[in-house]
């Protein structure tokens, strides 16, 4: 810290009112300092994760970090990376203009021996070096680092899956830096899986935070922030730039106060909660131990549910390798109202078909038939359907509809076959029967998984909540699981509403021509 508070330079064109130097001493915060601290003690240990407002120092703090591992530390090698190479090694503010405005206000007798080529730096004294790379080149095949850093990861296209694993056996340290974007990317899945995490908010400025106060709502505000607020075009940048606010940095499809209301009126605590297991004939077997991952909010007699009612099972499938959940919904077609929901991470698809047949048993309708079942069928559906269809012989199924025609003709496809167009139609008709209270959901994860369903640059319509995988392969395109269940019982819902009774004819006016021949006619029936 001694030497960051006394040789360090930094830079900031805006600093020029009242005549004064954009050239400014690096003297740090009380938050900075902890950082420093907080990132040296990290190296070669574990990663760390900084969510920031804007404009908080953290990539000074981070390149300055490497500069003084750089000079004073033998054999340390660094990488810098980011999402293009002009921002990694270019004009203005790329991240080797940091370094070498650093290295440029250091006195001549501190600054080491060294050679800076394009995209490095080489310290002829003691063998440390600094490199960058951008996400266009094969990152991660450049050998092993000392520590890494990632800046501004959560901006990375295709939302840095492929960064993520191509970085994870190259240094025991990344430090992904970056201010949220919301939900569907690599970023958010890291701070939820529990890495080591810094938080540069900006009411830790004394600057931005001088004249703190709470608004109405408890919120903290400054002088400083509200003059921010009114030059932001848009509550996302405000969410993006300000707030460290991930759902409120991306679009969201739900919108968060009306969930927040259903959440309110209707999430409740299941009656039941046990385990469904498959007897022969894939009949059902429910044992309640509270701890299970069959949830049920309607009254059970000797493990059944009411048969009087007419069900739905919707179901989304996963590989059930411990990454995204597989889920199953029932909800009840007369009322809308869910009644059942399992989720589960640890089930293979196979398995799953039989335990989604046995839930149809276990839910049937007036005189025993069991409740309707549809299901997603691409990537592991496909197994899903094979096992339900073939192996299970259950003929209750969906079909796929080709929505996009005036027929809509059946196919002779078992289960829903995901695309771009049709999954925004599923959950926009969702969104509507949540909205309009057409679909009852009284599970609180359901409704809080909604709220993580967000509109990426592309137009895309993605979920990007905990449940997120890092697998490369999957690159964020999950499926959200209970959601995805919950919006396919929907589509049931609306597609088999009762159609309208046609209204009885009133026959032609009386006294009119028609009038009279029809009654001309049914004279003439009686005189027979």
């Amino acid at each position: 810290m001694f030497y960051v508070n006394t040789f360090v330079w930094t830079y900031d064109p805006r600093k020029i009112s009242g005549g004064h130097n954009p050239k400014l001493p690096f003297i740090t915060y009380e938050y900075q300092d902890n950082a420093f601290y907080a990132l040296d003690e990290a190296v070669g240990e574990k990663d760390v994760l900084i969510e920031k407002s804007r404009d908080m120092g953290a990539s000074w703090i981070c390149l300055t970090m490497f500069q003084w591992r750089w000079v004073f530390k033998r054999m340390q090698s660094f990488m810098m990376v980011s999402r293009k190479e002009g921002l990694v090694d270019g004009a203005g503010d790329s991240l080797f203009a940091h370094v070498d405005f650093i290295n440029k206000g250091l006195p001549k007798w501190l600054m080491p021996q060294h050679r800076r080529l394009k995209l490095k730096l080489l310290n002829n004294e003691n063998g440390s070096k600094i490199e960058g790379e951008s996400t266009t080149d094969n990152i991660g095949r450049g050998g092993r680092r000392t520590a890494m850093l990632i800046d501004e990861f959560a901006a990375f296209e295709q939302g840095g899956w492929d960064v993520l694993s191509a970085t994870a056996d190259n240094t025991n340290t990344r430090i992904f830096n970056s201010t949220p974007n919301g939900t569907a990317n690599a970023f958010y899945a890291q701070r939820q899986k529990g890495t080591a995490r810094l938080r540069f908010h900006w009411p830790d400025h004394p600057e931005k935070g001088e004249g703190m106060y709470e608004d109405d709502e408890g919120n903290i505000r400054s002088p400083w922030y509200d003059n921010e607020c009114l030059r932001r075009a848009h509550p996302v940048e405000i969410a993006t730039q300000l707030d460290i606010d991930y759902q409120g940095s991306s679009y969201p499809f739900f919108d968060p106060k009306s969930l927040n209301k259903l959440i309110g009126e209707f999430a409740r605590e299941p009656d039941h909660v046990g385990s469904l297991f498959v007897g022969d004939n894939y009949q059902p077997n429910f044992s309640e131990d509270d701890v299970g991952p069959l949830k049920l909010w309607t009254p059970i007699h000797d493990g059944v549910p009411d048969y009087e009612r007419d069900y739905i099972v919707g179901a989304d499938i996963s590989m059930g390798t411990g990454a995204s959940e597989s889920a199953l919904s029932v909800v009840d077609r007369i009322s809308g109202e869910k009644v059942g929901e399992l989720a589960s991470n640890q089930i293979t698809p196979n398995r799953f078909a039989e335990l989604a047949v046995a839930l149809c048993r276990m839910f049937k309708g007036p005189g025993g038939r069991p409740a309707f079942l549809i299901w997603e069928a691409t990537g592991p559906g496909r197994t899903f359907g094979r096992t339900v269809v073939e192996e299970c012989a259950f003929g209750n199924v969906y079909y796929m509809i080709n929505d996009q025609t005036l027929k809509k003709k059946q196919s002779d496809r078992p289960g829903w076959f995901s695309t771009g167009e049709g999954k925004k139609d599923l959950l926009s008709n969702y969104r509507d029967a949540l909205m309009g209270k057409s679909f009852l959901n009284p599970s609180r994860k359901a409704l809080n998984q909604a709220t993580e369903f967000v509109y990426l640059p592309n137009g895309r319509i993605e979920h990007g909540g905990a449940a997120v995988t890092i697998d490369p392969s999957d690159k964020g395109d999950n499926h959200g699981d209970v959601v995805i269940a919950d919006a396919l019982c929907a589509k049931i819902l609306r597609e088999r509403k009762k159609s309208p009774e046609k209204a009885v004819d009133a026959g032609p006016p009386i006294m009119s021509f028609s009038w009279r021949r029809e009654e001309r006619k049914l004279g003439m029936q009686d005189d027979w």
